[in-house]
């Protein structure tokens, strides 16, 4: 059966009347807004102890606006209703706070998917029922040949399944999550496991605009903040050799073909990602020169403070190392590093500059590393427009090149690459 995934967003919904019909297991992920919101009133009764009432009919609004129908709203109202009674009746400060956070976020993702339910029809099915997990000192594992057995046997029969996504169960019966974008994984080894091409529907996406891709160009694609899928969520299909189709939601017959392989081209590049919202740390000085361990201290920091790195850059002259952290994690990155100097792990001459509101600009595609020339043909195209590169970085794989620039040069920088 092949395998359908959904993002249910405000904007998405609105096309809910063009997902087809016909069998399939639908999985829908829910977006980062609506997660919030749940998140919000579970701190609102863990520590301020507020009326949540307000916070739950925002949400329910939420959902109702999604779907104005009035038997809907009903069973709106009385899920939202019950999770703010077991909320508010003080049964949310027995168990540990990730494990109230996780069971309240399943009901998020299951209102989610009743919602798309809702619309299309078929046959719901709850994931945080279907999936196995188990913890093992703090690592997540799950038992994928027992949740596609559970799985089979719930979808046995031709017809449309509309499936919740990102959350599990372990042995206690407690909702766990799947990880960072654990929906994308869960909705790709399902199809790998199906043998079937997946399709996902997306809307205003870049990678529509490319009819064909690589998982490795995809996955530059998907790499964005935010993006269709986690760039990880691509292995399953990936060691499958099955494609995945990336269809647009306002047009369905509008789609970008990944697959192993793709028609020839003339174009070294593919295409390329902008991304806003980050900020250029460097960390220099001749105390850097020749100290082993001196990158590990500095990543190691940022890790352990929760700051996901998006950019590295550092010259053979080991005089300076470059990294892009988000604009929000910033402050908390600004921390971690002083406390290197603090700790005598990275010399007290060296000194850190911080560069904002700058924007990453990968330019990537499979033909670059057969071209040559091709990096002098990108970095003159951006030099001719008045484009300043900041940082710039290549893996050997000669796939993509990643770039620092400024934000306000972000409009020229799209326009130089548009004639490559």
């Amino acid at each position: 059966m092949i395998t359908r995934i959904f993002k249910l967003t405000e904007a998405s919904a609105k096309y809910l009347g063009n997902l087809p019909k016909e069998d399939a297991i639908l999985v829908v992920k829910s977006e980062h807004k609506v997660r919030q919101m749940f998140i919000d009133v579970l701190e609102q009764a863990l520590y301020e102890r507020a009326d949540t009432k307000p916070a739950f009919d925002a949400i329910g609004d939420y959902f109702k606006g999604m779907v104005p129908d009035a038997a809907f709203g009903v069973k709106v109202d009385g899920e939202l209703d019950a999770l703010r009674h077991y909320v508010d009746e003080g049964l949310v400060y027995r168990p540990a706070f990730t494990t109230i956070r996780d069971y309240v976020l399943g009901k998020c993702a299951r209102l989610c998917a009743e919602t798309v339910h809702a619309v299309v029809g078929g046959t719901f099915v709850d994931g945080a029922e279907i999936m196995v997990c188990e913890e093992d000192q703090g690592a997540l594992r799950v038992d994928w040949e027992t949740s596609m057995e559970r799985l089979r046997a719930r979808t046995s029969a031709p017809g449309l399944y509309v499936l919740s996504s990102g959350y599990g169960h372990n042995a206690f019966g407690y909702s766990i999550r799947l990880g960072r974008r654990g929906e994308d994984l869960m909705a790709m080894t399902i199809a790998s496991e199906e043998h079937e091409p997946v399709e996902v529907y997306v809307l205003n996406d870049k990678i529509l605009e490319m009819p064909a891709l690589t998982y490795e160009e995809a996955a530059v694609f998907c790499s964005v903040e935010d993006g269709s899928m986690a760039p990880a969520a691509l292995l399953p299909m990936m060691k499958a050799g099955l494609p995945i189709l990336f269809k647009d939601l306002a047009n369905p017959s509008w789609m970008t073909i990944v697959s192993d392989r793709k028609p020839a081209s003339d174009h070294a590049v593919t295409g390329y990602v902008v991304e806003e919202g980050f900020a250029l740390i460097n960390v220099r000085g001749t105390g850097l020169v020749g100290k082993v361990g001196v990158s590990s201290s500095i990543f190691g920091a940022l890790a352990r403070a929760g700051v996901n790195i998006r950019f590295i850059s550092q010259p053979s002259s080991e005089f300076c190392i470059t990294v892009a952290v988000t604009a929000a994690d910033l402050p908390v990155a600004r921390e971690a590093l002083s406390g290197l100097y603090k700790d005598g792990q990275v010399s007290l001459d060296d000194a850190t500059d911080i560069v904002e509101d700058v924007c990453l600009l990968s330019v990537c595609g499979n033909g670059m590393r057969e071209v040559p020339g091709t990096s002098g043909r990108i970095y003159s195209a951006l030099g001719a427009y008045g484009v300043n590169i900041i940082s710039a970085a290549q893996g050997g794989d000669e796939l993509t090149i990643s770039f620092v620039i400024r934000n306000s040069d972000r409009a020229a920088a799209e326009e130089a690459l548009s004639i490559l």
